[in-house]
């Protein structure tokens, strides 16, 4: 895949407004999946040093648990033995010394992207992280932690990123499973839910070894197969399925065609968020305008008492003159107040009024 492909947005670009972390890092619930927004630069390209798919789920993990305050003097803190308990319940380590050797590789790992200061482009490679310990009581004690300030911007406002599931990622074991969900999540809004990758892009990708399964069979068998099986055992954890075909040029495989499917699940999860972001934005302009919450519910059900005839916007917009036009007087009940004003609408279309 090209570089100038890869920069294509895959999200629009009201998709990209207030984009947050979801759910709680420290709990596992299904139902409610803790995630989190990873710019494509650190999933995908551009990457150097001993990042371990270990070092990519405590990163994204601790990214989830600060990504409130990032930014912020002072940095973060978390004790490593809760830390620990998540991973552990999860599958992962048993012990805590793995986590200060994790975040050391993590200081060590680079990232190269760019970045737009007044109009001009420049290219920027910053560490991803930084970490220290207390030198004594070392095991148990707390980790504090830094993201280092160039990248926080690319991680607060990333033009595009995967929306990675914390607690499933965790839980991946395969040595490439882990690389290959966080690519895939990065391409699983595309309208066509699909990701197009050369074989040779996608062994740099997954990091594997120059000289290794250079055979398409022993790539198929010992790379590509084990890391789907993963992600497709649980579809509620990831989200989604995934399907593959492989597409020749002259007579080897050179390219690979992931189809994705999200799960009914994820499908409502968003449609949720969708419509909260809605209320939100909603809500805030009413504020901004010293109105009471008319809400997008008490809307609905006015336009559903009035049979759909009316176009609401309009409605709407007349209601909000005519309480302007009565010296803005408190209301009791801002929906039963608006469908009053409704149903008078209403009459008047057919003429009753």
């Amino acid at each position: 895949m090209e570089q100038k492909e890869l920069a294509l947005s895959l999200f629009e670009e009201s998709e990209l407004e207030g984009i947050q972390a979801t759910g709680n890092p420290w709990i596992v619930e299904r139902d409610d999946p803790a995630t989190v927004p990873v710019p494509l630069p650190i999933v995908i390209t551009n990457v150097q040093g001993p990042y371990t798919a270990k070092d990519r789920k405590l990163w994204t993990f601790l990214l989830h648990v600060a990504f409130e305050e990032l930014g912020q003097q002072g940095g973060h803190s978390v004790a490593i033995k809760d830390i620990n308990a998540v991973f552990r319940a999860l599958g992962g380590e048993h012990s805590t010394d793995w986590i200060w050797a994790s975040a050391k590789r993590l200081a060590q790992t680079t990232v190269e992207f760019e970045v737009t200061y007044n109009d001009e482009r420049y290219d920027t490679v910053t560490n991803i992280f930084t970490a220290s310990v207390p030198r004594k009581g070392k095991r148990g004690s707390e980790l504090h932690f830094w993201f280092p300030e160039p990248l926080i911007p690319i991680i607060k406002e990333p033009l595009r990123f995967a929306r990675l599931r914390v607690h499933f990622l965790i839980k991946l074991s395969g040595k490439y499973a882990v690389t290959l969900y966080e690519i895939l999540e990065g391409f699983a809004n595309r309208r066509d839910g699909e990701c197009r990758v050369t074989i040779e892009e996608l062994r740099r990708w997954l990091k594997v070894p120059d000289g290794s399964y250079k055979d398409w069979k022993d790539f198929k068998k010992w790379v590509l197969r084990p890391a789907m099986e993963q992600i497709n055992a649980d579809p509620l954890g990831a989200g989604f399925t995934v399907e593959y075909e492989p597409l020749r040029k002259g007579r080897f495989y050179h390219e690979i065609c992931f189809k994705l499917t999200k799960t009914p699940q994820r499908i409502q999860q968003e449609r949720d968020i969708r419509s909260a972001k809605s209320k939100k934005m909603r809500l805030a302009d009413l504020k901004a305008k010293g109105r009471p919450a008319l809400t997008s519910a008490m809307i609905a059900r006015a336009d559903n008492e009035t049979r759909h005839t009316l176009d609401m916007g309009e409605v709407e917009r007349q209601f909000w003159a005519h309480w302007e036009s009565k010296g803005r007087k408190d209301l009791k009940s801002v929906g039963g107040a608006f469908m009053n004003f409704t149903k008078l609408k209403y009459k008047q279309s057919l003429g009753r009024a």
